[in-house]
């Protein structure tokens, strides 16, 4: 009798719970890396592709790489270690990514890219390659429990775990604990488990290890203090009055003596005491049109700026803010006055200016750089065609970036020409003014570039912006010689077009001395090595992994651009796509394999692609219909890609796990390409009509690449009802 049949609780039902659990923690673990990187490392749209293609070619090289050396492993102990690494390697890497870039840069200062690619490939490679290096080991032992569709059975419990994993981590538990916390209990349990599998079976040595193994587990989780730990070290001599997670990002309070600073993402939002940042911020703006001005103010220190506004006569302000978890932590730290001339409200920017009846003399913009598709919203042209909309006649509108005064070098100049360009849809008139940061101006009135004079003769004192501080003439100068640079070709920044989003993660890496297009190389050489190292089967799941990573970036976007933030609702949309990909596994192991059928599983892929592209336009139209819709263009597309992988495993691995890992690979490599190219590059480059386009092109050269394989060839005439 076999050791499978004599243990059924190690080698018959145990890979299930195993494979289960592996899904669940590792898109929980993928969850948290992402909002990690996004706080640690001052994440932008590179920083974001970057993690995820680390994770998904790590994986991928682990399953690939599994075939040398997986039978030395007995199957008796797999579904045990599965279990183990599960349960330690999660909480070991989140806090390694956290105590990464405060070991390697002083804190506050900007961490080299290259030291946070490299350290953040170390770190997500124990894990990574692991759980890839799994997927072939749990399908042998599913083929040793009887199990006639072993690698696609396998592929859908993983599925079904990280279904369960982005639901937890992105709507049923978000708002009752920190994502962190919930991997760490989610790994526990996987702990517990294989305790359980382990007693059940009588491998008391085993239990023992893993129950130690929990134990030290938690007494690490509770030395880093949980979901605050390292917080002392990010912000040396603070005090830390608030860290909560929020479905924008992780919001931080700090206070430093009488001065109080709130971060998002890592990144400052505002301090208080910042004088003359928040009167160049009001008054290069409201002093254009300083009688009764009715001003709307979206982001930003409400208290500062709007005390800023009062100084004008018979003024009021309404204050606008999206996140209403940043809204209550201001109302709580910060001096609030009640003022019957100020009105703080609560909502998506885009949706209240698309909908108020309200209009203003001056709305002034607060916002962080556009450096994600999240910020890149409010400075596309559907977003300042809305800002115009709700401006009175001659009404002015301004908005900043960073200055560019000690580095207006090629990618400087392109990123402020793009938005000046971009501004000029909508708006008469357009002025750049170089003061702290540099501030857009933009009427359709007259602009006055003279501000210390018009200050002056609107009577308003001020700390900074006077005359003493400001001079026009100098003001003026440089304002002159920085719009004659501006006047350049370029491209509009729109929501399907984000131009300003790659402008801006190019100047960025600038700072580093990186060329842009370095990722590009890094994902073409991927592509290659793929290409000369597997046959044409391959080729097409690879494919499949591309059009489904696609989709699913291009659904991301939208929801982002349509209701503001997806920190929260990735965990939402990852459950989605893994129950359709679950779906389309457990499907594809069950029926007939035609060619036909094939094509048509790959097409729907390319099919969903272009119907969630489409919508990108109507969203507006009915935001809940949309996200309906491209909620089905999601479970479709996945649902061919999961479809797709069982075919392939079907008809090309038979009971050989080793190509099983190279399929397995192959899916993974093809998303990681994705990821890596499509985010930060072709999505800007081509915008989403264009990619949606281009990819269904790939899928057709991709299928009919695939289709000439001489398996499918042997295939013409009859249909596999086969059995893995």
């Amino acid at each position: 009798m076999s050791l499978a049949r004599r243990r059924p609780g190690l080698s018959g039902k145990s890979w299930k719970a195993a494979t289960l659990l592996m899904g669940v923690v590792a898109t929980g673990t993928q969850v948290v890396v992402l909002r990690e990187a996004l706080s640690a490392f001052l994440g932008n749209e590179l920083v974001i592709s970057t993690v995820l293609f680390s994770w998904l070619t790590l994986t991928g090289t682990g399953a690939w790489t599994a075939r040398l050396w997986s039978r030395r492993i007995s199957t008796r102990d797999i579904p045990l270690v599965v279990l183990g690494v599960v349960m330690l390697l999660p909480p070991l890497t989140l806090h390694a990514l956290r105590l990464f870039p405060l070991l390697c840069a002083p804190p506050g200062s900007l961490l080299d890219v290259r030291v946070f690619i490299g350290g953040s490939v170390l770190i997500l490679a124990p894990f990574c390659m692991l759980t890839g290096a799994f997927f072939p080991l749990l399908v042998r032992v599913a083929t040793e429990a009887a199990d006639v569709r072993a690698a696609a059975s396998v592929y859908a419990w993983e599925a079904l775990g990280s279904l369960l994993g982005g639901a937890l981590f992105g709507v049923l538990l978000f708002d009752i604990m920190p994502s962190q916390d919930v991997l760490l209990y989610l790994s526990g349990t996987a702990g517990l488990c294989g305790v359980a599998l382990a007693l059940r079976a009588r491998r008391w040595q085993a239990a023992t290890v893993l129950g130690a193994g929990m134990v030290a587990s938690a007494i690490a989780a509770h030395a880093m203090g949980g979901a605050y730990g390292g917080l002392a070290l990010r912000y040396p001599g603070q005090t830390i009055l608030e860290h909560t997670e929020t479905p924008f990002g992780v919001l931080d309070v700090t206070r430093f003596g009488g001065q109080t600073s709130v971060f998002l993402n890592n990144v400052p939002l505002f301090v208080t005491d910042d004088v003359a940042g928040v009167e160049e911020e009001v008054h290069f703006a409201v002093v254009q049109r300083p009688v009764a001005p009715h001003v709307l103010i979206v982001g930003g220190n409400p208290v500062a700026l709007s005390r800023e506004v009062l100084k004008y006569d018979r003024s009021d302000v309404v204050c606008l803010e999206e996140n209403s978890w940043l809204r209550r932590l201001e109302m709580k730290y910060l001096p609030f006055a009640p003022d019957s001339r100020v009105h703080l409200v609560q909502a998506d920017p885009r949706a209240f200016m698309r909908t108020t009846d309200q209009r203003y003399d001056v709305v002034i913009l607060v916002a962080p750089d556009p450096a994600t598709i999240q910020t890149n919203r409010l400075f596309t042209a559907e977003a300042l065609t809305s800002m115009h909309r709700i401006l009175l006649r001659g009404g002015v509108l301004s908005l900043s970036l960073p200055s560019s005064e000690e580095y207006a070098g090629a990618d400087a100049r392109q990123l402020r020409a793009i938005l000046l360009h971009t501004l000029q849809l909508s708006f008469a008139h357009v002025v750049l003014l170089p003061a702290g940061r540099d501030l857009f101006l933009a009427s359709d009135g007259d602009v006055r570039t003279d501000i210390a004079s018009a200050v002056h003769d609107a009577g308003i004192a001020t700390a900074y912006v006077n005359r003493d501080y400001v001079q026009d003439d100098l003001l003026q100068e440089r304002a002159q010689r920085m719009n004659a640079l501006l006047q350049v070709p370029t491209p509009v920044n729109t929501d399907g077009h984000p131009v300003l989003m790659l402008a801006q993660i190019r100047y960025w890496l600038r700072f580093f001395a990186l060329n842009a297009m370095l990722p590009v190389a890094a994902g073409i050489g991927l592509v290659a090595f793929v290409l000369l190292r597997c046959d044409r089967i391959a080729i097409g799941l690879m494919t499949a992994g591309s059009t489904g990573m696609i989709l699913e970036l291009i659904v991301i976007m939208i929801v982002q651009v349509a209701f503001g933030n997806v920190y929260k609702m990735i965990g939402g949309l990852v459950a989605i796509s893994m129950a359709g990909m679950g779906a389309g596994a457990i499907a594809g192991g069950r029926m007939h394999i035609t060619s036909h059928r094939y094509a048509a599983l790959q097409g729907g892929g390319a099919l969903a692609v272009l119907v969630a592209a489409h919508m990108l336009a109507r969203m507006g139209e009915s935001p809940v219909t949309g996200a309906i819709i491209l909620g089905g263009c999601l479970v479709t597309g996945a649902f061919a890609a999961g479809a797709v992988f069982a075919f392939c495993a079907r008809m090309r691995s038979g009971a050989q796990d080793p190509r099983v890992a190279v399929l397995y690979a192959c899916d993974l490599l093809g998303g990681a390409f994705a990821t890596l190219i499509v985010g930060p590059y072709l999505l800007p480059v081509f915008g989403v009509s264009s990619l949606a386009a281009g990819t269904a092109t790939m899928v057709v050269i991709g299928t009919s690449i695939s289709l000439t394989s001489p398996v499918w060839l042997r295939q013409r005439g009859y249909t596999l009802t086969g059995q893995l």
